[in-house]
């Protein structure tokens, strides 16, 4: 598969452009909780949140809970879907271990998680192209398939909002996704693109233009900006 960024940007490496594109097309594959029609929507609903009156609004807000009234919604995805969707894209510093309680009981905890990983990565790739002037992919086709909805063992009660591996030494942020370890796997592959080369991250074998000091410092910078939890 061809990088999607090398017509547009040739300086840009390749590893990324090819990167982006096989996961982008993995994205609309059938998952283990959602179907690949179910996520392509779920992808769609990602993108139009950034154009949500609500979320606008609610970004004014003191609280997220202080506009009233529903969300530009794209799809036919559960309503706690689409906030969960919306929120996650938009006001991600300001959720609440409650508010996703809430969401779980509604749709199960395995669709919450496959449902953060699927946007989130998906959020990177975006991110990425903006960055560069370049138009947004089209959607991948919807794979086909019944997911399989089987809960993978090792996982259970770790202190955190869900469930997690509980022997796996994985740093926080990538175990936070071990309860859909297929969808992980393309949340995994752009981490390792991007942060350590196509490199496990933790081998610690840095070839490239900028230290990593400088790395870690960007990283910490943009994880402010995005009021990331970590």
């Amino acid at each position: 598969m061809h990088s999607i960024y090398e017509i547009v940007s040739p300086g840009i490496d390749s590893r990324f452009g090819i990167a982006h594109a096989e996961v982008w097309q993995q994205l609309g594959a059938c998952g283990t909780w959602w179907t690949g029609n179910e996520r392509i929507e779920v992808m769609k609903e990602a993108r139009a949140a950034h154009s949500c009156e609500l979320c606008a609004q609610r970004k004014q807000d003191l609280t997220p809970t202080a506009a009233s009234g529903s969300h530009s919604a794209v799809s036919d995805l559960p309503e706690e879907a689409v906030d969960l969707i919306h929120r996650v894209v938009t006001d991600p510093g300001r959720l609440t271990r409650n508010w996703a309680e809430e969401i779980m009981n509604s749709i199960g905890e395995e669709h919450y998680v496959e449902l953060v990983t699927v946007i989130c990565t998906q959020n990177v790739i975006e991110e990425f192209t903006v960055a560069l002037g370049v138009p947004l992919p089209n959607f991948p086709d919807a794979g086909e398939g019944t997911p399989r909805r089987t809960r993978p063992d090792g996982v259970g009660d770790v202190g955190a909002w869900v469930s997690q591996s509980i022997d796996k030494p994985l740093a926080n942020v990538s175990r936070c996704v071990s309860l859909v370890p297929d969808s992980a796997q393309h949340w995994r592959r752009i981490v390792d693109e991007h942060y350590s080369h196509g490199r496990e991250f933790g081998d610690l074998v840095w070839e490239r233009p900028l230290s990593r000091p400088q790395v870690e410092l960007i990283a910490s910078v943009v994880s402010s900006l995005n009021e990331c939890f970590y």
